[in-house]
């Protein structure tokens, strides 16, 4: 349709209503206004307001064409013989675009305005509205002033929770071990749980470990016992706490490990989620009619993206992160009206999109201080003491340079003031600087400084961090004086056959120590047979009052396809030579994930060396990894040179609770979702949640997933898997979740076999032709009397129907078939009827 066509459609479905309504009155005579006469029909229909659509055009615009671009629409009438606007609705605009609030002021507040001469209402020197009086057709041109950037947000507000009920989710993580040495033994296990109870947007965490399992010295320890409601942007929360759950902004480093009885509340809050994928500062386009816009980086053409008439932003989410210029085209009707140079500005160290807000957190409560003095190197402990503490934090983002990021936290404990304040800037995408500073009122005080440098074209990078301050009077506080510098070093752009090599040193004053390391790598080989890899390094730790200690090694990585890889190499240990060898391989659609085992033997003893040790003295360790449904973790065992060994377990999972029932999962977070599949026998699909997919098995599944997001599930069948489903009904789900949600999907899943067969007369003759149902359809045998369809497993019988009414049904052994199956010749003896509506038909009694 074109545009013409276009607005004589819309304007043809506002006439149909209004004349409709004017019929059922009496038509007045025909109007006369500016020259056109109004029949009767319309003028009654004008009379009563007709409903016309707004246009939107840049006056700009050389183009004849009409515009279809619609904003608004108005209530047309006829007063005093002229044409008058009674009242105007903007749309919902499209495409992003917008108009500035002082246009969009002056459309809303044109109430029973004249047009006067039929044809032009000046809103002021940016827009006025004019009207074809022949087409009526209502068109608002407008300027480029009187267009407003439509901004792509930063963020978005999360919603209320799509878990209605109750719902608890359980993590635990269990280990065990048991060492022998010298003839004796031991054994040990530790439990650490973390429970969230929620009711939607409510929830209360309990976190806690037991140590020593299996022995006397067993110790129970709750860690976190709080209530939580991060709701719309604001969060509260109270309880036992430790400092980052009491406030969340800014580093509270002075409390080391005390706990916390007390309550927060600010807006830094889960619920809002941040974008990090767009420039930090918008880069906008103006386009004066629907057209494209191209982005060129360094010549190479990056994205195309299409906009209507209108300013708008463009969506740099598409764009690949840096700080680099672009060309930026604006094309319409396939020629550039416009160009211009753009900065992108993305980096990886920003973790948002988002600047110009400030949040802020108030807290108070109780301190169960623990006072310890480490002054002078010494570790004096001076018990516990309850006290008082309170407090704000705050936090900024700002668009500065590319990107400055402020916090700061001020408290107070035990006549203790104290003030945190951390600066991250990014001054260039290959720049950045971070400034942490302390300053308490006992006279303590810690400074850390943190830079990093990326050389260009990436030949490497250049990092360094100092850290110095003082112990005051009262404070339990630890002296740090020292210094750490490095660099990387890509030597592959010097020369193609060159690895990367790594350098750094840590020079600790306070405890006089110096660590030095340096690591290169090399790749020897490549290809689809595997790779070669050279690993070689040195690292010195040297002391004021002892004997430097100097670590060697030399390492050949071989990696083959199939997830396998072997290295072995020799390391110096102080004069101790080593020889290591590890194998290490990965399993796909196996419950063990990976495996591997380690040797190392010593070739050569220092002579200084009192331990015993032989040069025939070896160590060895292996380990599993497995990966079940309801549970992963890892087995491992040692043996040392010196003949102790060793055996570990550690195990993890989760045990989610609703009303209804228990599930169990191999995952780790506090929010899921369940899907139950409710298969009879085995079977296999799959759920995408946010493009991710997770394999469904059984009757039901339990996937853990973080809170505070929004999920969007779909089902479908699982391309590696011979099963076939059809969804009926519940494809796709949106779910929103809080921690300890819970969110239940009972999909309508059919677990189908397509059966290939014959039906086969008592005679031993087959039935030709004749009609086959089952519980998802029908189908119909051939000449020969084979046949083939879809079954449900949950119903596998089939029914044949032969022209004379008689029935005969199948019940289908489908037990383990998946996929497709032979059945084979089916033998069919037609049942008996009970009554004939015709009473043509035999056997009937």
């Amino acid at each position: 349709m074109d545009n013409l066509g276009y607005v004589r459609g819309t304007l043809f479905a506002g006439l149909l209503l209004s004349i409709n309504q004017s019929l059922l009155a009496n038509p007045t005579a025909p109007v006369k206004v500016n020259n056109y006469v109004i029949p009767a029909v319309f003028a009654n229909a004008l009379y009563q307001g007709m409903t016309v659509p707004i246009f939107i055009r840049y006056a700009g615009d050389t183009n004849t064409q009409r515009s279809n671009q619609k904003i608004a629409e108005a209530i047309l009438t006829i007063k005093d013989n002229e044409f008058a606007i009674q009242q105007v609705t903007l749309s919902d605009l499209p495409d992003r675009t917008e108009l500035s609030p002082k246009i969009k002021a002056m459309i809303a507040g044109l109430q029973n305005k004249s047009i006067g001469d039929g044809k032009r209402i000046i809103l002021n020197k940016d827009a006025s509205l004019s009207l074809e009086t022949r087409s009526f057709y209502l068109e608002l041109t407008v300027n480029r002033e009187a267009m407003n950037a439509a901004i792509l947000p930063r963020s978005n507000m999360l919603g209320e929770s799509t878990a209605e009920h109750l719902s608890s989710v359980l993590n635990y993580t269990f280990g065990s071990y048991y060492s022998q040495y010298g003839g004796s033994d031991n054994s040990s296990s530790y439990l650490t749980l973390d429970n969230t109870l929620s009711l939607r947007e409510h929830h209360v965490n309990l976190n806690g470990s037991v140590y020593g399992i299996g022995t006397s010295d067993r110790e129970s320890k709750v860690y976190r016992a709080m209530y939580e409601r991060d709701f719309a942007g604001h969060r509260l929360a109270m309880g036992m706490v430790d400092t980052w759950n009491l406030q969340s902004i800014a580093s509270m480093n002075a409390l080391n490990s005390s706990r916390i009885y007390g309550a927060s509340y600010g807006n830094k809050s889960s619920t809002q989620i941040e974008d990090n994928t767009l420039s930090l500062t918008p880069v906008t386009v103006f386009l004066p009619a629907a057209g494209e816009v191209h982005v060129y980086r360094n010549g190479k053409l990056l994205s195309i993206q299409n906009f209507s008439m209108g300013s708008y932003e463009l969506d740099t989410s598409r764009l690949p992160f840096g700080i680099y210029d672009v060309d930026v085209k604006v094309i319409i009707n396939g020629r550039e009206v416009s160009s211009r140079t753009a900065n992108i500005n993305k980096t990886f160290a920003r973790k948002s999109s988002l600047t110009g807000n400030f949040t802020w957190q108030m807290f108070g409560g109780n301190l169960e201080y623990d006072r310890t003095d480490y002054r002078d190197h010494k570790n004096t402990r001076y018990g516990k003491k309850n006290t008082w503490i309170a407090g704000v934090s705050g936090a900024t983002s700002q668009p500065w340079l590319s990107g400055v990021n402020l916090k700061s936290t001020l408290y107070g404990f035990d006549n203790n003031g104290v003030n945190e304040s951390e600066v991250s800037v990014i001054l260039s995408d290959a720049f950045s600087f971070n400034q942490q500073a302390m300053l308490a009122t006992d006279s303590s005080w810690q400074s850390i400084s943190t830079v990093n440098y990326s050389l260009p074209e990436g030949y490497g990078s250049l990092w360094g961090s100092r850290q110095y301050g003082h112990v005051g009077n009262r404070l339990s506080m630890q002296k740090n004086d020292y210094v750490s510098i490095g660099a990387t070093a890509n030597l592959r752009k010097a020369a193609s056959f060159l690895g990367s090599l790594s350098v750094s040193r840590t020079n600790n004053k306070y405890n006089g120590s110096t660590y030095t390391n340096v690591d290169y790598s090399q790749s020897l080989l490549a290809n689809r047979y595997g790779s070669v890899a050279l690993r070689t390094g040195i690292q010195n730790y040297q002391y004021d009052d002892r004997t430097n200690l100097r670590d060697k090694y030399v390492n050949i990585d071989i990696s083959i396809p199939f997830g396998t890889t072997v290295s072995a190499g020799v390391s110096s240990q102080n004069g101790d030579m080593l020889a290591n060898l590890k194998v290490q391989k990965q399993f796909d659609d196996s419950v063990i994930t990976s495996a591997g085992a380690s040797v190392s033997k010593r070739l050569k003893q220092k002579n200084s060396d009192d331990s015993g040790y032989s040069s025939g003295d070896f160590a060895a360790n292996g380990f599993a990894s497995y990966d079940t449904k309801y549970n992963t973790g890892t087995v491992s065992a040692s043996r040392s040179s010196d003949n102790s060994s060793n055996i570990s377990l550690s195990s993890q999972g989760s045990i989610a609770w609703t009303q209804k029932d228990f599930y169990a999962s191999n995952g780790t977070q506090n929010a899921g979702l369940v899907v139950n599949t409710n298969f009879s026998e085995k079977g296999k699909m799959m759920a995408q949640i946010n493009g991710q997919s997770y394999p469904l098995t059984g009757k039901s599944n339990f996937i853990t997933l973080p809170p505070y997001a929004e999920y969007n599930v779909e089902l479908m069948n699982d391309k590696n898997s011979e099963d076939s489903v059809d969804i009926v009904s519940g494809r796709r789900s949106k779910v929103v979740l809080y921690p300890g949600n819970l969110s239940v999907i009972n999909p309508e899943v059919k677990q189908l076999v397509t059966v290939f067969g014959r039906v086969k007369r008592p005679d031993g003759s087959y039935y030709a032709n004749t009609d086959i149902h089952n519980h998802i359809g029908k189908t119909r045998t051939d000449d020969k009397g084979e046949f083939a369809m879809d079954v449900d497993k949950r119903y596998p019988v089939i029914t044949l129907l032969d022209k004379n009414g008689g029935i005969c049904e199948a019940d289908l052994n489908l037990t383990d078939v998946r996929g497709a199956a032979w059945v084979g010749e089916i033998p069919c003896q037609m049942q008996q009827q009970t009554a004939s509506r015709t009473g043509d038909l035999e056997n009937v009694y």
